[in-house]
């Protein structure tokens, strides 16, 4: 066998599309998103990044939903879905052979390096102070996906017709529930649960939740703001991607049912479908098992 084919038999594919759009109500669009192949540093939704091999260096996608008075929240999560890929990209570069643990250190200081750069432009003019954005960035790395976090924006992974999030929610109302205050019974109709408790930019400093799983064959992933997933219910998410067709006509799908429900926000959606021989078919049990990013995980692996 040559080596054209033993690529072919351990290949990863990707197939991606990305969609951003205003809403209803909002008059400016806040989110931004970005898709980066991290082996060639390719941004943009060109046919060869939207159906591309994955490479040794992975492959970004990344979703921010900026927030702040005027156009600060477009400022911001522009900056970071430039910024991100960018530096992510060539810190990686840089180390030429690159660990599990080595990609997910680079991947979080990508994040912080984004919050110093929008944190210091805030400070330094005032039309932009308070100015800040989510950070969804999950990053498919050989046989994982890791999900970096700041925010409420979310990742999900469709796999045997089940749906589950890889990410929470940092808001106030998740935070009352992890110190073990009391929750309002309702927290849909609660007025604080958009309330975040971290943004990158709004601060000095950031801590990046970074949440990994194990990719199989046929891995559908959904990344979105908010503008989504409160406007669209889980199920009809889960029928829109699951049913065949072209991910752009999905992602305009998502986007037309969000906006039909009344397009409180900004819409932004990146839909990803994985596939190729280099997977593992779809476990038997249902569900995904993901954890929370630990060195030692991987250490034990290597």
């Amino acid at each position: 066998m040559d080596e054209a084919s033993e690529a072919d038999l351990t290949a990863t594919h990707v197939n991606v599309f990305g969609m951003s759009d205003v809403g209803r109500v909002r008059k400016n669009n806040e989110d931004n998103f970005v898709i980066c192949n991290l082996s060639t540093g390719e941004v943009s939704l060109t046919p060869s990044l939207r159906n591309h091999r994955l490479g040794p260096r992975g492959t970004l996608f990344l979703v921010a939903d900026g927030m702040g008075g005027e156009a600060s929240g477009e400022v911001a999560s522009q900056i970071c879905a430039t910024t991100v890929p960018k530096r992510l990209y060539e810190n990686l570069k840089s180390l030429g052979n690159v660990s599990e643990t080595n990609f997910v250190l680079l991947l979080r200081e990508a994040v912080e390096f984004a919050n110093q750069i929008i944190f210091q432009r805030a400070q330094s003019e005032p039309g932009f102070r308070g100015m800040g954005t989510t950070t969804t960035a999950a990053a498919l790395f050989g046989p994982h996906l890791f999900v970096a976090q700041v925010g409420d924006s979310r990742a999900y992974v469709l796999r045997n017709q089940q749906m589950v999030q890889l990410t929470r929610d940092q808001t106030y109302l998740n935070y009352l529930a992890e110190i073990g205050a009391e929750v309002p019974p309702d927290p849909e109709k609660d007025s604080r649960r958009s309330i975040l408790t971290q943004a990158v930019g709004s601060s000095e400093t950031v801590d990046v939740k970074v949440t990994y799983t194990k990719v199989r064959q046929g891995d559908c992933l959904l990344l979105c703001s908010d503008g989504l997933y409160n406007m669209v219910k889980l199920p009809h998410l889960m029928s829109v991607l699951a049913q065949p067709g072209e991910l752009q006509a999905k992602c305009k799908a998502l986007i037309e049912k969000a906006n039909e429900n009344g397009g409180t926000d900004n819409i932004t959606t990146i839909v990803a479908e994985i596939s190729g021989p280099g997977l593992p078919p779809p476990a038997p049990q249902p569900g995904v098992e993901f954890r929370e990013f630990r060195e030692e995980d991987f250490n034990r692996e290597a």
